[in-house]
């Protein structure tokens, strides 16, 4: 009688989420670069001395070997190796919470099918990125994911003209201009009207201006502290940008964090929603 080989795959992934199987196992959600999104069972990881348990880590970089069986919805972990641990030596709080909720939120969002090394390759810098910041930082960090991921699904705001009569934002005149995720961009007060203004935000200069660093992921990750108040615009627009755009978003719960957590000195967090 022949023994048929079962299919393996191995290669680098992150790990987006985890939750409790049985007694002691755990299934992990992870991106991988190569198999895309795969839901992994790790058997016993749930373990103080399971080799398994340091892979299925939320926010972790790995290297994992895993069957690979098309006709199976959950595939089972067998080993790797760890590559990164971003919160490695007692991480921030604006770390966490900002790490967990760009990983929720893909998890959430996750592509329909198909390998996608493009996504992988995002949350791979942004994990590496965030891993390493000087405090403050964290939220412009986010807001740069948050805004390669709206490119990622081709709904990236337009903010370089109105997107309605195509002047350029340097052009227009000192009236307020808007946010609209409805019209996809910036729409000049000439232009506004009540279907384009559905859902949008006055963009004051300051925040607009730094949009170019916001937009230059994943090139260039910003490098800068967000202003309080440029902080909480661009949380507010971007949430409702994902949230108009992506119908599986909902507002990351790590993000409540936040809200009632103690600061790092100097930190810049804002409050994040509508």
């Amino acid at each position: 009688m022949s023994v048929l080989t079962r299919p393996t795959g191995s290669g680098r992934a992150v790990v987006l989420r985890t939750w409790p199987s049985g007694e002691t196992s755990v299934v992990a959600s992870v991106l991988t670069e190569a198999h895309g999104l795969l839901r992994l069972v790790a058997k016993g990881a749930r373990q103080s001395s399971s080799r398994l348990r340091p892979l299925v880590q939320p926010g972790r970089l790995v290297d994992l070997e895993f069957s690979l069986d098309p006709a199976r919805e959950l595939q089972y972990l067998r080993g790797g190796s760890l590559s990164l641990d971003p919160l490695l030596g007692g991480a921030r709080l604006e770390t966490t919470a900002y790490l967990q909720a760009a990983l929720e939120t893909v998890d959430r969002c996750r592509p329909a099918g198909g390998h996608e090394p493009a996504l992988f390759a995002l949350c791979h810098d942004f994990v590496r990125v965030l891993s390493c910041a000087d405090a403050g930082r964290e939220a412009a960090l986010f807001y740069a994911f948050e805004v390669a991921l709206l490119d990622w699904y081709g709904v990236r705001p337009q903010l370089e003209a109105c997107v309605q009569c195509g002047r350029r934002a340097d052009a227009l005149d000192q009236r307020p201009a808007w946010l609209s995720p409805a019209a996809g961009g910036l729409v000049c007060a000439d232009c506004a009207d009540e279907s384009a203004l559905a859902g949008a935000r006055p963009l004051p200069p300051e925040t607009a201006a730094v949009w170019v660093e916001l937009a230059g992921v994943p090139e260039r990750w910003p490098d800068r502290v967000l202003p309080r108040a440029v902080a909480r615009d661009w949380g507010v627009v971007l949430h409702r940008f994902l949230e108009y755009h992506l119908p599986a978003y909902r507002l990351p719960a790590a993000l409540d964090l936040l809200r009632t957590g103690p600061r790092t000195p100097g930190s810049t967090t804002a409050r994040r929603g509508p």
